[in-house]
């Protein structure tokens, strides 16, 4: 078979080639050939018909032994684990007992509202998420686990027990996960054992380990029950970019004339031919379909690629538009989007977390009722959500993990192949290998064999934590919960090997210590990653304002006569303008003493990315061999001092990518200072790799961290690392009882809950006035800074009234701040952007005038503004302690959550 690579690539412009010679390689010649293995699969395709629901085995199972026992359910994506649910929540309901069931997250919960409501009646459910509070005294409530977790703590500090009967936790596999594991495991810490507990999770590895760690921390039976089966098969396959489409492996392995099929063969930079994949989609009857790109940006390219439907496809044509006018009606400021003509021409769509809740819900809908062909989206949406789509298409096998590409996981792509063939819609489902750059088709094809990935414990500790277990707990008391933990359970086989270590490195620490400016190990370990960080921070910033010193050479800048600073602060002036790309410039340092060179004033070659500054020109040069004409210049120089170019009332600004870099110079170069990196003397074996028998030390460290620190001692000497910050600030006393302040402080359950209520301690938070009191709250939501957001500058001017408040907020927390960084805590960026947009939002503007504030996907600017109202929540619970903010919290709330930002 051969294998030519162009029929599914498009080329870039910047790289388009003479297309070879021979005729199966053009575009054109495309032609989807079915292989005659894959031909009989294709005949199993249909919906199955319709016939009486009877539970499979492990449904049944698993509903007997929830009656009696908790019970860890494990099934594919699609098999039912949800109508385990109801009749375990049906069960307790007759009895007249409460259940709680907690889904990661909100679009779940929304959705669990209406299917429970439709079984139990609405007065009988109840739902508690960060944007809605209804019915909260039902006997079935649906909410985030977040809300679950407050609750247990509300529970302790009274002395009481959570009055729930069952708690059922779906995708219960998120106990793995990275960001929100630690909620997970913190609510099955401090369930009380009486609960009775159903999870609910997708194949995992290590489902026997959960079951044994919870029967080990609840003193009561955890069941396993599971399923392997895949209630609708799953058959790969792989398009040739000619056209053939074969199975993706066999009993020998993968296919093999795909092994024949080079990557590198694809320009980097070629993207999937989109049009000929549907076409190639539609004529195997394998549409609907879900294309899992890389990125967002990705995802709107392909849409706009897409073909229009073919009039043999249009059969649903009058009902699609009635659907979708039915839609815009329900939400009119969707009738503007972007891709509404797309939508209408192709029948496909962008899903993604860039975009408006509401047109998100809108493309599940219509892909749900069928009116969809194809939704373009990024791994985001691979769980939690229900999409009847026949087809998988897998473009690539690496994804983005926030700082860098890594190939995909087998859960990973077990979260994607999970949405190809639903029960009740499907006889099979497919999963589609498309060929590219970056496409692995042997790992796709393991991972499809290979079991997901072992749930490793997640659990760290933050302030909120430690602050809330102080309300019910002594401190020895919550080392006794850590050693409950998960991560203490799993480490237990390795103790014996873990104290041999331990003492080993004890003993060739201590001679290092005294020279350690840091002091200990353990500090080390949270200071030098923080200084790489920032040096990685510094890096990027110089290689910024670089080649904003290469844009000023080619826009004209550095002409003969313009005086400039380099790095160091030295004046200079242009003799000889930079060429095109050039990489320095010809200039005069203006320094006295004047420097010559056989009679002419001497001249330096200065490299464009050295220029820090750029300010005035003069109007008229001395010739280079005119003495008294060159120190004049100088003196002049002198006497007028040197006035930058974009100084304020020069009336130019200065590029905002300069700024930014210069700003970020300013802040790493300050946060570096701060760490006690920078004055200790082993400062060059411990940051850089070497002989040193300290370097070695430090390497030998990192290589064995995790099997030195026993999990149990680490979680309790970051307690302490916390409850000393803590106690110094005023919110715990010596004896680990919260003071007062401590008291209103542990209802802040956020990610920054010390620098809020500093700024509260402070009054700076205004009582009286919500839209700006939500327009301070909104920094804080901001993990980190995302590409595109405005720039600070360019607002500050602009909104005058809006930027004193913030820097009254700022100067208040810098002592804090600064504090926590020296400490080894990392604290958010508070951009500005957000108090201007929010403002205004509260105040009532308009959302399209609220959009073009801030130049970020209205998705990002959405989930800002119901993250702000999450934040607000919080303040409106210290109604005893902070009756006046409360209120205002309260009516910000109000004011943020409105269409588009709230989905009704």
């Amino acid at each position: 078979m051969k294998t030519t690579t162009r029929g599914l690539c498009r080329r870039h412009k910047g790289h388009q080639k003479k297309a070879p010679s021979r005729k199966h390689t053009t575009r054109d010649s495309f032609r989807l050939k079915v292989h005659p293995r894959v031909r009989k699969v294709l005949e199993r395709i249909g919906v199955p018909e319709r016939r009486p629901f009877v539970p499979d085995p492990f449904q049944v199972e698993a509903i007997e032994k929830v009656r009696e026992h908790d019970v860890l359910v494990t099934a594919p994506t699609g098999a039912g684990k949800t109508h385990i649910a109801i009749e375990a929540i049906r069960n307790v309901f007759r009895q007249g007992g409460r259940s709680w069931y907690a889904s990661p997250l909100k679009a779940l919960s929304n959705a669990k509202l209406e299917e429970f409501s439709a079984i139990f009646g609405p007065e009988n459910v109840g739902i508690l998420t960060g944007d809605r509070k209804e019915n909260p005294n039902a006997p079935i409530i649906v909410g985030t686990t977040e809300i679950l977790r407050n609750q247990l703590y509300d529970a302790m500090h009274r002395g009481q027990d959570l009055a729930v009967d069952l708690v059922v936790m779906d995708e219960a596999h998120y106990l793995g996960d990275p960001d929100r594991g630690v909620v997970w495991e913190e609510v099955l810490i401090y369930l009380p054992a009486r609960i009775r507990l159903l999870l609910l999770s997708a194949t995992i590895r290590n489902a026997q380990q959960l079951c044994d760690w919870l029967l080990w921390l609840r003193q009561s039976p955890c069941l396993w029950v599971s399923a392997t089966e895949r209630p609708v098969p799953l058959y790969p396959l792989f398009l040739f970019p000619h056209g053939d489409l074969t199975p993706l492996g066999g009993r020998g392995g993968l296919f093999r004339p795909i092994r024949d099929l080079d990557p590198r063969q694809f320009a980097r930079r070629d993207f999937p031919d989109v049009a000929h994949i549907l076409e190639a989609l539609r004529q195997a009857d394998l549409l609907p379909a879900i294309f899992f790109l890389k990125s967002r940006a990705d995802c709107e390219r392909a849409i706009s690629l897409c073909p229009p439907v073919p009039r043999s496809a249009l059969k649903k044509s009058a009902d699609f538009h009635r659907r979708l006018q039915e839609l815009l009606d329900q939400w009119p400021f969707l009738k503007s989007h972007k891709h509404l003509s797309i939508l209408k021409k192709s029948r496909v769509g962008a899903h993604h977390a860039g975009q408006l809740p509401h047109w998100k819900l809108l493309m599940e809908r219509l892909m749900q009722e069928g009116y969809l062909e194809a939704i373009f989206s990024t791994s985001t949406v691979a769980a939690g959500v229900n999409f009847p789509a026949r087809t998988v298409v897998i473009p690539q096998s690496d994804r983005f993990n926030g700082r860098e590409f890594v190939d995909l996981s087998a859960t990973d792509l077990l979260q994607m192949t999970g949405r190809a063939g639903r029960r009740g819609m499907d006889e099979i489902g497919f999963v589609l290998v498309v060929p590219g750059r970056y496409q692995k088709a042997e790992l796709i094809h393991d991972l499809l064999r290979s079991p997901p990935d072992a749930i490793q414990s997640q659990i760290r500790v933050n302030f909120s934590m430690v602050l809330n277990l102080l309300l019910s707990h002594e401190p020895e008391e919550i080392r006794t919960l850590f050693a409950r933990s998960l991560a203490t359970y799993q480490n237990l086989s390795r103790e014996e090997h873990v104290r041999d270590l331990v003492q080993t490195f004890q003993r060739e620490v201590s001679r290092w210590e005294p020279h350690m400016a840091c002091g200990s190990m353990d500090l080390l370990a949270e200071v030098r990653p923080r200084f790489m960080r920032l040096h990685e921070a510094q890096r990027k910033a110089k290689k910024q304002a670089r080649k904003q010193a290469l844009a000023w050479s080619t826009q004209g800048l550095l002409t003969p006569g313009r005086l400039f600073l380099n790095r160091r602060g030295t004046l200079y002036m242009v003799v000889e303008p930079a060429g095109k790309d050039a990489p320095d410039v010809e200039a005069v340092r203006l320094q006295p003493p004047l420097q010559w060179h056989r009679g002419a004033v001497r001249t330096h070659r200065v490299r464009t990315r050295q220029i820090r500054d750029i300010g005035r020109k003069i109007g008229r040069l001395p010739d280079r061999h005119d003495k008294q004409g060159w120190q004049a210049l100088v003196q002049q120089c002198e006497q007028e001092g040197y006035r930058s170019l974009f100084h304020e009332d020069a009336g130019v600004e200065r590029p905002e990518a300069l700024q930014s870099a210069t700003r970020t110079l300013a802040e790493t170069a300050m946060l570096k200072a701060q760490l006690p990196c920078t004055g200790c003397e082993l400062f060059g074996p411990c940051h850089k790799a070497s002989k040193h028998p300290f370097a070695r030390l430090v390497q030998r460290y990192f290589a064995h961290r995790v099997e030195i620190q026993s999990v149990q001692e680490a979680l309790w000497r970051s307690f302490q690392h916390h409850f000393r910050i803590l106690r110094e600030e005023g919110y715990v006393t010596e004896e680990g009882h919260l003071t007062a302040d401590g008291l209103w402080a542990s209802k802040l359950r956020l990610d920054q809950p010390l620098l809020i209520s500093e700024g509260i301690r402070h009054n700076i938070f205004p009582a009286k006035d919500p839209a700006l009191l939500a327009a301070l709250i909104a920094p804080f939501v901001m993990d980190r800074e995302r590409p595109g957001e405005s720039q600070l500058s360019a607002l500050i001017w602009k909104y005058p009234d809006l930027a004193t408040p913030y820097f009254a907020l700022m100067q208040t927390l810098h002592r804090l701040r600064e504090k926590l960084n020296q400490e080894g805590f990392e604290t958010p960026a508070l951009p500005f952007w957000t108090v201007v947009a929010v403002y205004h939002w509260v105040k009532g503007e308009p959302w399209v005038m609220v959009k073009g504030l801030t130049g970020i996907d209205e998705g990002d600017l959405a989930m800002v503004m119901l993250r702000t109202a999450d934040h607000l929540r919080q303040v409106e619970s210290l109604a005893e302690s902070h009756p006046e903010l409360a209120d205002s919290a309260r009516e910000a709330i109000d004011g943020i959550l409105r269409e588009p930002v709230l989905v009704t």
